[in-house]
């Protein structure tokens, strides 16, 4: 697919699900695609290397969670185990003023975020440029991550879009939230079971289930599972 037939297709699938963009997001977007390609080709970054699925189960999965939930602009967020980016990425291109943290162990990976924000940032328009400077790459593993005194109970929200279980991420992820802060973490549809395994850990980790929400977009087969930390974490 050629850039014309990209910009086509991603303004209008985004604008059918609710997100009109500027063409300064269309112009990020198409950064992205075109870069997530291009690195693809040497490094495994994703599996899904059609356009449209890049579209829809990348950046459209990633922000669909803004329809459920109320993700402030200038809140801070944390993106554990973000691999090429997602979901925070995506979000940061609607949201610019978010204060955006992005985990990921993979040292290739972390060199295509680095070079990734660099290009986003050289698309963003004079007075937008700034707010790409407020992002870090952490080329850390999660559970180092946590135990970071810059980053414990520093965030607003965390995000997490990878396969570990809730029970397995429970550990380092509820200590980076402030205490009024909310982990989201992305599953599927069929999530009863691996809810029911972690009950008793979340309670260990003084943790609570807020809601669990599905995605208003069909297609993206999405569940959303919102965790709050009941009392400060010890």
């Amino acid at each position: 697919m050629n850039t014309d037939d990209f910009r086509i297709l991603l303004k209008q699938t985004f604008l059918q699900h609710g997100f009109p963009l500027t063409e300064l997001q269309i112009n990020q977007y198409i950064t992205y695609w075109t870069e997530l390609k291009r690195w693809n080709s040497r490094m495994n970054l994703t599996s899904i290397r059609d356009d449209y699925g890049i579209i829809v189960k990348h950046f459209l999965d990633s922000l669909s969670v803004l329809h459920d939930f109320s993700i402030n602009p200038r809140d801070s967020v944390i993106d554990v185990g973000t691999g090429a980016g997602f979901p925070g990425v995506p979000i940061k291109i609607i949201l610019p003023e978010l204060q955006l943290a992005l985990v990921e162990s993979s040292l290739k990976k972390v060199s295509f975020l680095h070079y990734l924000i660099a290009q986003l940032r050289r698309d963003a328009q004079s007075d937008d440029a700034a707010t790409w400077e407020d992002i870090c790459v952490i080329g850390e593993r999660a559970e180092e991550c946590a135990e970071m005194s810059q980053h414990a109970s520093a965030y607003d929200w965390v995000l997490t879009r990878y396969v570990a279980s809730l029970a397995d991420s429970l550990a380092y992820c509820l200590p980076l939230l402030k205490p009024d802060g909310t982990w989201i973490a992305y599953k599927p549809r069929n999530v009863e079971t691996e809810i029911r395994s972690a009950k008793s850990k979340l309670q260990l980790f003084n943790g609570g289930i807020q809601s669990i929400i599905n995605c208003q977009i069909d297609e993206l087969n999405r569940t959303y599972v919102a965790i709050r930390r009941i009392k400060e974490f010890h």
